[in-house]
């Protein structure tokens, strides 16, 4: 349930850019933790989705990162290797231009952002 509840939380943010691939409608990933209501099944042993043009953020973008596949034996969405300068963090691929000021300025308004999504989360779940 904790990867279920991280999944959705995440939703928001983009998809790696290394995922290729597509859905190949294997249903692995509806069956996470518990079987999902609008998987169904067809006569030959095929799974779908009944709400697919319509389904949510959190299926709609699963795998979001190589991280968070959790089916990856039988997904259609595979992640390739990302080239060394890009696995460098946020702050060294930074220009040298932009300062510490500006950097915490940056945090605060994620920091502010992401208050206001849990604030509207906390409204529908409680």
């Amino acid at each position: 349930m904790k990867a279920k509840a991280k999944r959705t939380l995440t939703c928001v943010l983009p998809v790696a850019k290394n995922r290729t691939g597509q859905c190949i409608g294997c249903g692995a990933c509806c069956r996470l933790p518990n079987p999902c209501h609008f998987l169904k099944y067809r006569e030959d042993g095929g799974s779908f989705c009944s709400i697919y043009p319509v389904r949510p953020l959190n299926c709609r973008k699963y795998p979001r990162t190589a991280s968070e596949c959790l089916t990856s034996a039988t997904c259609g969405f595979q992640f390739e290797q990302i080239p060394a300068p890009e696995r460098l963090p946020l702050h060294r691929r930074l220009p040298a231009m932009i300062s510490s000021r500006m950097l915490h300025l940056i945090s605060i308004t994620s920091w502010v952002h992401m208050s206001l999504i849990f604030k509207q989360l906390k409204k529908l779940f409680y």
